[in-house]
């Protein structure tokens, strides 16, 4: 094997380790706004039902006074 060829592998190979490092980062990163913008959904509609069993305890505390 001539003595370039080597070193000219060994750089083609370290650029596409490279490459494929910044390639899985990119998916992580992807990754990671997904689940946030998914747990920022759950949290937004957690707080919606909350709400709407405060108000429906609200309105059960009420008719169940009325009839008592």
């Amino acid at each position: 094997m001539p003595k370039g060829v080597g070193a000219a592998g060994t750089a083609a190979a370290a650029t596409a380790s490279t490459a494929a490092e910044v390639a899985g980062e990119a998916a992580f990163q992807r990754q990671i706004a997904a689940l946030t913008l998914t747990s920022t959904k759950a949290a937004e509609r957690d707080v919606e039902l909350r709400v709407v069993s405060t108000e429906l305890s609200t309105v059960k505390k009420a008719a169940d006074e009325r009839v008592q």
